[in-house]
């Protein structure tokens, strides 16, 4: 069977959608495992940008070339060719960047969207973990640049991610420390603020507070648009059985009122 190219811009997004989805729970799995395996969280990462850059729907040429640009480099970085200290906060500069860049790409995908279904809401949520993720990725650049800015309540030992060469020379305290920066990201994302991880300098506790912000205004946004897609169709629907029901009564009423009407001789109303 033939596909018009009508249906197959439509279904493009929705397979994204999906996928995308699929990619952001498997980073998010990644992140979830104990070190040294955390380390495998990167490859999400790269699969994550790869496939953003070659497959996100109306994405423009600079978009791509960033992208492609931001995948080259951490496939570079992974297999240990970049040697000097300061590549991991450049390619965390350009992750983050990449990745903003493509979620504001996402939510105006989903805008344009005319009816919602499964995939598109699976597109609303991978948005979110996006958001939740580039937030992760934004605290700890900012965390590489102010060495022990986070502080552990639980354990009183500050969090620490000095600059590192290549994947190669992160060692255990780096990968947790990374994990729990990631996920003090998620809770201010969801504004739960458990306390357990506290931000000490101002830049970072600025950046704390923009995310509490971000999280319920990105919710706000999509909801409202995905809601505003669903009550359309229906209050059309809606109308349209008012109408026809209305229909019947409206043609009852002039039948009624012609029958009243005074006859005139020959059988013509008066």
């Amino acid at each position: 069977m033939a596909v018009t190219p009508r249906f197959a811009a439509r279904t493009r997004p929705r397979r994204f959608y999906v996928v995308l989805l699929l990619l952001c729970l498997a980073t998010l799995l990644l992140l979830a495992t104990p070190p040294p395996l955390v380390r495998g969280m990167w490859l999400g990462y790269l699969a994550l940008t790869a496939y953003l850059s070659l497959s996100l729907p109306g994405a423009g040429r600079s978009d791509r070339i960033l992208g492609l640009a931001t995948t080259l480099a951490e496939l570079l970085w992974l297999l240990g060719a970049l040697q000097h200290p300061g590549t991991g906060l450049l390619l965390l500069v350009m992750v983050t960047l990449f990745i903003s860049r493509s979620l504001h790409g996402l939510i105006l995908c989903l805008a344009r969207e005319q009816t919602v279904d499964g995939a598109v809401v699976a597109g609303a949520t991978a948005g979110y973990l996006l958001l939740g993720l580039t937030g992760g990725l934004l605290l700890s650049l900012l965390a590489g640049l102010h060495p022990g800015s986070f502080h552990d309540s639980l354990s009183g030992q500050p969090l620490n991610l000095p600059p590192i060469a290549s994947l190669a020379e992160a060692s255990l305290s780096w990968d947790r420390h990374f994990q729990q920066i990631n996920y003090f990201a998620f809770v201010s994302l969801t504004t739960v603020g458990y306390g357990d991880i506290t931000p000490g300098h101002p830049v970072l506790q600025v950046a704390s507070v923009a995310l509490s912000v971000l999280g319920p205004l990105y919710m706000a946004v999509v909801l409202g648009v995905l809601i505003s897609r669903i009550e359309g169709p229906l209050s059309a629907a809606t109308a349209g059985q008012g109408s026809d029901q209305q229909r019947p009564r409206r043609h009852r009423l002039r039948t009624l009122a012609r029958s009243r009407l005074p006859r005139r001789r020959g059988g013509r109303r008066r």
